[in-house]
Order: C-alpha cells, then structure tokens, then sequence
C-alpha cells in the first residue's frame, strides 16, 4: 500500500520535473514550490473557518488597539489582555484543523523532493560507501557476504564489518558508466540496490533503500523496499550531499522549498481570497 502510493506520487513528481531536466535546479525548485503553495491555499480554504479566522483577527486587531490607547486604564489594560490570549487560542484552534489535514500531503512530497535536491549521483573518479544495516539478531562475523558490482564500479576494499552498529561497509569507486544495479549477496540471498547515473542537471537519486515498514517507507520511496523477511535492514550510499547555489552561497533544499511555498503563498492568498 505505502510502496504504491510512493509511487503514484513519485510519478507524478517525475512527470512534472521532465521538462526542467537540464535546467538549473532552482526552475524545478520554483514550480514545485508554487505548486506546493497552490495545494495548501486550496487545502486551507476548503478545509478552515475562514469565517470564524477573519472575526478573531478583528479581535486581536482590537485588543491590541485598546492596549495602546487605554495604556493608563489598568482595568481595561488588563481586560484587553485576557481577550487577545483568548483571541490567540482561539486562532490557533482555527488553524489547527487545516494543519493537519495539510501535514500528509507535505510529508508525501517532501519525501519525493529528497530524492531530486538531497544528494549528488557519484561521477567517474569518486569514491563513496556502500553501507548494509542488519537486524539486531544477525551475528556479522558468521555471515557469508559477497558484494557483485557492475561495469562502472570498482570495489576498492574488502567488507569492513562494524560489530557495535550492525553494519558492513564497502567503499567503491566510479570508473565509468553505470547501468546496472550492485548485489549485495548475503548467506545466498541477493539484494540489489540501484546507483543513479545523474547525466542531467537535475537528477533522481535514490541513497538509502529500506526494509518493508510503513515508517521506514514513507521517508524513503525511491526503490522497492527489502523484503520484510530480510534479514537486511537498510542499504544506503554515502554520497556528496547536493546543495542549491545562490549568490554563491548553497542552500539546503529543505530551507528554500519552505522560504518559497511560504512568500508565494502568502503573496497568492489575496488573488485566491485566503484568509490566514
């Protein structure tokens, strides 16, 4: 149930970014964006008492008003003053419905935009880890681990054993093109675990790949998860964290998705009469 819903929405996010493909990241991060702040207006209305919002704003514009006119008059100071907590509570309480209402959709999109903007696909030359996480009843020293890489990888190490956190380790190095998935083989079972080739400038890189569990699915959707059974819990590669370029600064994902839904929402929610 999760694996599908994943992926229906990672479907229609990867519909959505074709176009932008070989542009910056930041168009990609704009439209999603503006999007996302289309959805949760639309979801605020529908779902608020935009009615109920609008009459305890005047409330808390009142309140705040008497404070500043009465401000010798301790008894309506004090009167003003319990109206604007009551005022805000009651806010808060308004807007309490629709937050949570909007919290999955949010949540299902971010996990989406974390495989476009998280990390950067590995390029010829680089190294990086390929880590497997076991359950807590597997003994790592009796287990017989073998690590199949396909053209493009070149397994620079043997399996390092991590005994206190329940992980192998192996570090690998890009030589070329990468077409097909590596196989982790453990006690003859074979895991695969998918490497993103990244030929454009907005790629979908899928780092981690999970055991099957509706909280462990949720926050990572790019691949298939692990079969329930599996005595493997997580596979993940440690790769160059990616970071979007403004001004020569390089922001993480997260902060500029949230600073752009927020002022393009509120700079829409007059055009689509919103009240927040």
């Amino acid at each position: 149930m999760v694996w599908w819903l994943n992926k229906a929405v990672g479907s229609l996010i990867n519909l959505l970014f074709l176009p932008f493909s070989s542009l910056p990241p930041w168009v990609a991060m704009l439209v999603i964006s503006l999007l996302t702040a289309l959805l949760m207006l639309f979801i605020y209305k529908k779902i608020s008492n935009q009615q109920g919002i609008r009459r305890v704003k005047n409330r808390l514009k009142a309140s705040l008003l008497e404070i500043r006119l009465f401000q010798n008059d301790m008894r309506t100071q004090l009167q003003s003053q319990k109206e604007l907590l009551s005022a805000n509570l009651q806010y808060l309480l308004y807007n309490l419905k629709p937050l949570l209402v909007m919290i999955w959709p949010i949540f299902l999109i971010l996990a989406q935009l974390n495989l476009w903007f998280a990390s950067q696909p590995p390029r010829p030359g680089e190294t990086f880890l390929v880590k497997a996480s076991f359950i807590k009843t597997v003994d790592l020293e009796r287990l017989n681990l073998d690590l199949e890489a396909p053209d493009g990888l070149l397994v620079e190490t043997p399996p390092v054993r991590i005994l206190d956190e329940g992980q192998v380790a192996w570090r690998l190095k890009v030589t070329g093109p990468v077409r097909e998935p590596l196989v982790i083989q453990v006690n003859g079972e074979r895991y695969q675990k998918q490497i993103p080739a990244g030929k454009s400038r907005l790629s979908r890189v899928s780092a981690v790949r999970v055991k099957r569990n509706l909280w462990q699915e949720l926050p990572y959707p790019g691949e298939k998860p692990l079969p329930a059974d599996s005595l493997l819990k997580r596979i993940e590669l440690n790769l160059q964290p990616q970071r979007l370029s403004l001004a020569g600064i390089g922001l993480h994902w997260l902060l500029a998705y949230f600073l752009l839904s927020v002022i393009l929402g509120l700079a829409l929610k007059g055009l689509f009469r919103v009240e927040i």
